[in-house]
């Protein structure tokens, strides 16, 4: 980060614990020096026990303007806000917030934007599909809530949720049913059968070692699967579904597509738009080595031709 820091520069935070391997301050910083916005993210390596009194005391600091909000803090934060969007409501989690103009804290939750944002870049279809999503934690039921909020036309028609601890998909998806027009149920087996997309949203496939989430061999063959993992990417689960010829995509996009929304939500409209044109120099900052020819040709859906 070569811009200089002021006494007029913007603070913008990141609290975590572990922050070690958040991307998003290189993503920001770039990004802000890149369009001359004179402001920094940094990272806050905070414990959940002090979670609370941390967020309150950081804004009495009037120059911190945000903070976007790392694991495992992002369901602390709604009790602590003066508004919330919908997404963050409905899926009782946020991963930004903003002071504003009349110095109330407002918060809101852009995974499932990204998530949203990735599939279209990649022409993977899901408006009025059948979707399969692995894990109901904190990152599953805001990609539940994105892919469900837009109707059966413009989201999916049917979503299942499948989790490994009892009762756990089925809290998420009677809650999501509840709210919007799409099928939302919880389903005891990770069969991939009948289902045009999968999206992995557990943590199988951080370590080498780990078992597959689903039974790739499995999968319809016109079927595309999302990994919303960001470490040790391509996982084994995106190497397999390649190696059967299905579409199947990194995490790393949907990090990529919540950047014009947060700077939107911020306040940095410009860059925002600059960002939704052309976000390649930030791909060059996430995408690891192995992925690296993907930024320029990245690897759409295609649909299977019909015999």
């Amino acid at each position: 980060m070569s811009h200089s820091i002021s006494g007029s520069t913007q603070a913008y935070l990141i609290p975590g614990d572990p922050v070690r391997n958040v991307r998003l301050p290189r993503m920001f910083n770039a990004t802000f020096e890149r369009f001359g916005i004179d402001a920094v993210l940094l990272p806050m390596q905070v414990p959940v026990r002090d979670f609370a009194v941390f967020f309150k005391s950081a804004f009495l600091a009037r120059n911190v303007r945000g903070m976007v909000i790392a694991p495992p803090h992002k369901p602390l934060v709604l009790d602590l806000l003066d508004g919330c969007g919908l997404f963050g409501r409905v899926a009782g989690s946020v991963n930004v917030v903003r002071r504003t103009e009349g110095d109330q804290l407002e918060g809101d939750l852009f995974d499932g934007e990204g998530l949203i944002g990735a599939l279209d870049h990649c022409n993977i279809p899901f408006r009025g599909k059948r979707v399969l999503i692995l894990g109901a934690g904190v990152s599953a039921a805001a990609i539940g809530v994105a892919l469900a909020e837009g109707g059966t036309v413009n989201g999916a028609e049917h979503i299942a949720f499948f989790d490994t601890a009892a009762g756990k998909a089925a809290g998420v998806a009677a809650k999501l049913d509840a709210f919007f027009d799409a099928t939302v149920v919880a389903v005891e087996s990770n069969a991939p059968e009948g289902y045009d997309l999968v999206i992995n949203a557990t943590p199988l496939g951080l370590v080498e070692g780990d078992a597959l989430p689903l039974d790739v061999s499995r999968m319809e063959s016109h079927a595309a699967l999302f990994d919303i993992l960001l470490r040790n990417q391509p996982t084994p689960l995106v190497r397999a579904a390649r190696a059967r010829g299905l579409n199947a995509q990194a995490g790393f996009e949907m990090l990529i597509q919540q950047m014009p929304h947060y700077l939107r939500y911020f306040g940095h409209l410009d860059a925002a738009d600059a960002l939704q044109a052309d976000a390649n120099f930030l791909r060059e900052i996430v995408y690891p080595p192995a992925m690296q020819a993907e930024i320029a040709n990245p690897l759409r859906y295609h649909s299977p031709s019909v015999a």
